[in-house]
């Protein structure tokens, strides 16, 4: 049996070739990713215990659909870094940044968590949180650059703002039809460039990726923990504190990347 059939076993072949070496030459970092997924599904609980409370707070039932979707992202995004389909992860991994600023905003304003969902949601909470926030519109657009500098502005932390936004414009590079997109599905033939027949493992990619995706997990905690803190257990407590700290072991040598 194959994954999609017989007719494509060639690249489910060059699929598994490439998520080997993937995993021989960045052994500790995948290593520490599939930790970190792990960690973001057993999660899954957590949210559940903070059930009891949505009635009252938008924030944690907008949150709760966005840390389930980042937990699907962030999981389909190391697949295709697995597979050496780098620009598809970094489509991913965009949805999975501006997932989780906007997180933050709702943990900053539950008035802006309301608006974003619908009118069925907006219903189900208590008189009290309907009253308080009648007046807002259903499903607000957020735009990706408004989300980022309210955020900030609430924050004041000028150089995590810069920091964001420059890795936000590196994912941008390859959502749109720019040149990083095109070159790395390329190759040379001879002394011409030819688009590859199928995707091919590249270090320096999959170093760059790795980067990104790290910091996007232990962005991913960061709003989870600022949502759901009441709510964690002290296992799950020393999960989270473990595998920040092989992330800053790890982190130091993609510095200045």
């Amino acid at each position: 049996m194959t994954l999609f059939g017989s007719d494509l076993t060639k690249v489910e072949r060059r699929m598994l070739k490439n998520s080997a070496e993937t995993k021989s030459v960045f052994l500790e970092e995948t290593n520490l990713i599939e930790f970190g997924l792990k960690l973001m599904w057993d999660s899954t609980g957590i949210t559940q215990k903070a059930r009891k409370d949505f009635a009252e707070n938008p924030n944690l039932v907008a949150n709760t659909n966005l840390f389930g979707r980042n937990r699907q992202l962030l999981t389909n995004s190391y697949s295709c870094m697995l597979f050496a389909t780098y620009g598809t992860q970094f489509v991913n991994l965009r949805v999975v940044l501006e997932n989780n600023n906007l997180m933050r905003l709702f943990n900053f304003s539950h008035r802006q968590a309301y608006s974003w969902l619908d009118k069925d949601k907006q219903n189900e909470f208590s008189p009290k949180i309907q009253s308080r926030f009648k007046k807002c519109k259903t499903h607000k657009h957020f735009s990706p650059s408004s989300v980022l500098r309210k955020i900030h502005k609430k924050t004041g932390h000028n150089k995590a703002k810069t920091s964001a936004a420059k890795i936000y414009g590196q994912l941008c590079d390859y959502t749109h039809p720019n040149f990083l997109g095109w070159q790395e599905l390329m190759g040379i033939q001879g002394s011409s460039e030819v688009l590859l027949e199928l995707p091919v493992f590249v270090g320096e990619n999959t170093d760059n990726s790795l980067k990104v995706m790290l910091y996007l997990i232990l962005y991913s905690f960061k709003t989870f923990v600022e949502t759901f803190n009441p709510y964690i257990d002290v296992y799950t407590a020393n999960q989270l504190a473990e595998w920040q700290e092989k992330y800053n072991k790890i982190m130091p040598k993609y510095m200045g990347k």
